[in-house]
């Protein structure tokens, strides 16, 4: 890696966090590291909708492995979720949060246990439903 190029490890931070700059209608994300040195991240809103995608898919390239103990999920709260048919027969599941729609394509088989799911957590919202 070049002098000039640094890089960010998100896994060796001892903070994250996460602010709106309005006027320049981006995204900046602040880390700092055990060190105490800052990498900053700026983010245009436009962009958004490319790198929840991409991180997405390059996350779902890595080999899978057991989740840590520490993890948990995390819950991000949508603007609008829709579904709708795909040319090759799956499903298109979009997931609207702020600016960016994320599109899922899913077999029918798990749209169909998705489908029950929801109508099942819309019966009863105090229970919590998991697909498989």
């Amino acid at each position: 890696m070049p002098d000039y190029e640094r890089r960010v490890d998100f896994s060796e931070a001892a903070e994250v966090r996460g602010e709106l700059l309005p006027n320049e209608n981006a995204v900046l994300i602040t880390l700092v590291g055990h060190d105490g040195r800052r990498s900053t991240l700026t983010i245009p809103v436009a962009d958004l909708q490319r790198l929840v995608p991409l991180l997405l898919l390059l996350g779902r390239a890595l080999p899978q492995t057991e989740p840590a103990d520490a993890a948990r999920l995390s819950l991000v709260p949508t603007d609008s979720l829709s579904v709708g048919g795909l040319p090759r027969g799956e499903t298109l599941l979009a997931v609207a949060v702020g600016p960016a729609t994320v599109g899922f394509s899913i077999p029918a088989s798990a749209a169909e246990k998705l489908g029950r799911s929801l109508l099942l957590a819309a019966r009863d919202a105090t229970e919590p439903t998991s697909v498989q």
